[in-house]
């Protein structure tokens, strides 16, 4: 292993006191406030335990309810009372170091501070310089730190004697109140975030924001299942409703999709049905600055009230918090569920979070592709594939519904095409910059491809996009060799119009299995996507086993939706 400066630096320290030690994915692995399902680091408490037997002081400096977890502690069968004192709240880390090192005087010099977070590692080694900050998965070099490793065992009543003398300290300082947060340094941390609405074809790292996060989420119970939540916000779109999305960024380093809001507009109100922020940026103020933030666009569109629904919980009282924090006051209550309702013209929060900048970029969503087509095609259609293959992808744009947009997805898939000698041809209707893809309408490939040429034909997500995609579905079985292979996906009626050039279709399975009989194709798999009665999408891959020659017209079972104009085939 090849360590660097900062380790090699701890491993000669003359001398080590204290050891503050992160909870999640440190002392445990798995994240306590998404209620995840816990596992002790055995190894690691062991070694903590170890070193407490040595007088070292252990603190607990954690972003969490204190409850839970004492209370999982005992689940856990961690003793808490080895630890000299236990900080658990939403605060920034560095703070409560700070806090905790003024407090005890304990010299920063002499103390360790463990976690999993490079960022908040960095952000307390930028608070105070002077700290050791040791990334969780490298804790075992602390095994060959020369002080530790040499420090003689200590009597118990020594050591409780020391402990007691610390957390009195702490106390005493508690009661006369602490250090406040310094503004300048907050300017130093460059938060930005970015904030905007997105496009519901984008909805894989939103739904999953809204299923994972309790601590503020304003109806933690409310979303349990990823398939029903995303046709839930399916029918939102449908409706009319507008997501807005943040992502937010922490000297330079990206921190990804951390916001979700689900929003209904009526006239010049708006209604936050449903929101969420990640728990990883409690306590940096992103969630105030992007509220106030999210406040500004609806003002300038000319929305002059806005409400925020809220179910509040044991588990979200954050929520609460900062609403109260922004001056955003509770308007109606019936039990648990409350309607919290400001004026955007009198809006006035206690502060302006201004050390946070917003950006003029849209968020950052890391679209890596529809998750569920790229299990189906891994799953079934991949080992399908033979060495020296033909395939060809219609519509293939640059292949982000397969996630090539991901670089090792991409290098991963390419490597796959070139160590079997597979010849892959991209088609689509216009020209992709660096895709080196045919030019070509798929409704008549004549031109450019030979009856039975290929041995894989794939339509991803292409039939809705097209002006006759029963002509589409012709080809594709022109082309396919006797003994090859046809797979496509199309959505289906759950699935929100999104006209990129045309949207027209919405074919479900009834209709798209009609065209290939049995006769004539092996259905190897189709897979309905979400509702089994209601499905968002349909993927179907089927085997051509004899020569076939079709002129497929319009099916005669469909039905146009007046509110969208598509046309829907069961």
């Amino acid at each position: 292993m090849i360590m660097d400066t900062e380790n090699k630096r701890l491993l000669k320290a003359e001398k080590i006191t204290t050891i503050i030690t992160d909870l999640d994915e440190t002392l445990w692995q798995g994240v306590l406030a998404e209620k995840q399902k816990l596992k002790p680091n055995k190894d690691y408490y062991e070694f903590l335990k170890s070193v407490y037997r040595r007088g070292i002081q252990i603190f607990v400096v954690s972003k969490n309810d204190e409850n839970d977890v004492l209370k999982t502690f005992k689940e856990l069968g961690i003793d808490k009372n080895f630890f000299t004192s236990i900080l658990v709240n939403w605060d920034p880390k560095y703070l409560n170091i700070e806090r905790l090192l003024r407090q005890t005087n304990i010299r920063p010099e002499t103390t360790i501070f463990i976690d999993d977070s490079p960022l908040e590692r960095t952000e307390v080694k930028a608070k105070i310089e002077s700290i050791h900050c040791l990334d969780f998965r490298e804790w075992k070099i602390l095994q060959e730190q020369r002080y530790l490793k040499h420090k003689e065992l200590q009597e118990e009543s020594e050591i409780k004697e020391r402990i007691n003398r610390y957390r009195t300290a702490i106390k005493a300082h508690q009661l006369r109140g602490e250090i406040k947060e310094d503004k300048e340094f907050l300017r130093k941390l460059k938060r930005e975030l970015s904030i905007g609405e997105i496009s519901f074809e984008n909805m894989d790292r939103f739904t999953r924001l809204l299923v994972v996060t309790h601590r503020i989420n304003f109806n933690p119970e409310k979303f349990k299942d990823y398939d029903k939540t995303l046709d839930y916000l399916y029918k939102k779109v449908s409706e009319g409703y507008k997501l807005f999305a943040i992502s937010t960024k922490e000297s330079g380093i990206s921190l990804g999709l951390t916001g979700a809001l689900v929003v209904k507009i009526e006239g010049k109100k708006a209604i936050v049905e449903d929101g969420t922020f990640s728990c990883g940026i409690i306590g940096r103020d992103f969630e105030q600055k992007s509220l106030l933030a999210f406040c500004d666009i609806l003002k300038k569109q000319g929305i002059e009230e806005i409400s925020f629904l809220v179910k509040l919980t044991s588990t979200n009282k954050r929520v609460r918090e900062i609403f109260e924090e922004l001056g955003i006051n509770e308007k109606e209550r019936r039990a648990e569920d409350i309607l919290y309702t400001t004026s955007l013209e009198g809006l006035t929060p206690k502060k302006t979070y201004d050390w946070i900048k917003i950006l003029d970029t849209p968020p950052e969503m890391d679209y890596y592709g529809i998750p569920s087509i790229i299990e189906f095609f891994d799953k079934n259609v991949k080992p399908r594939i033979k060495r020296s293959f033909n395939i060809v992808n219609l519509g293939s744009a640059k292949g982000e519904v397969l996630g090539h947009l991901k670089e090792d997805l991409k290098k991963e898939f390419c490597n796959f095409i070139k160590e079997n000698n597979i010849g892959y041809t991209k088609v689509d209707i216009e020209k992709v910059p660096e895709e080196n893809n045919i030019v070509a309408n798929a409704e008549d490939l004549s031109k450019v491809m030979g009856n039975e040429t290929q041995d894989l034909v794939m339509a991803i997500e292409l039939l809705e996009h097209t002006e006759h995609f029963w002509e589409v579905i012709n080809e594709m079985i022109r082309i396919c060799k006797t003994r090859g292979y046809i797979f496509i996906t199309v959505p289906n009626f759950h699935y929100p119009k999104h006209e990129y050039p045309i949207d027209l279709w919405r074919i479900g399975p009834k209709t798209l299995s009609s065209f290939f009989p049995k006769d004539s194709f092996e259905l190897i798999k189709i897979e309905k996507e979400g509702d089994r009665n209601s499905p968002r999408r349909t993927m179907i891959f089927v085997n051509k086993i004899k020569k076939i020659s079709t002129n497929y017209k319009i099916p005669k079972n469909g039905k146009t939706d007046w509110k969208s104009g598509l046309t829907i085939f069961p």
